[in-house]
């Protein structure tokens, strides 16, 4: 959310009843992972998510996300996977902050 000044993002969980009506259903049990929908309804997972979620956003990493695309995305998505293993481990704190009200206005139920 800090990267996101212009609060384009919305935060939904997957298991949440939003999901549920946006998802196919054997797509939203199967994953664990980061799925963006965008405004046309396109849904992208795992590094496309990520990807396109930098570029929509205009984070200053677009210019990195951008030629990024150019690569395999089996390439891509193992490099995430082998990233969503460990982040756990690398990112971890002891408490997740709790969202600030500015914050708040982008969770989704």
């Amino acid at each position: 959310m800090d990267r996101d000044k212009q609060a384009y993002l919305f935060y939904a969980p997957i298991q949440g009843t939003l999901a549920a009506e946006l998802l196919e259903p054997g797509l939203r049990e199967s994953l664990s992972t980061a799925i963006y929908r965008n405004t046309d309804g396109l849904v992208r997972l795992r590094s496309d998510a990520v990807l396109h979620a930098l570029i929509d956003i205009h984070s200053s990493l677009h210019v990195l996300a951008r030629p990024a695309l150019l690569i395999p995305r089996n390439w891509r998505d193992a490099v995430y996977n082998w990233i969503a293993t460990r982040r756990h481990k690398w990112f971890l704190k002891e408490n997740c902050p709790l969202p600030t009200p500015e914050d708040s206005r982008q969770l989704l139920t």
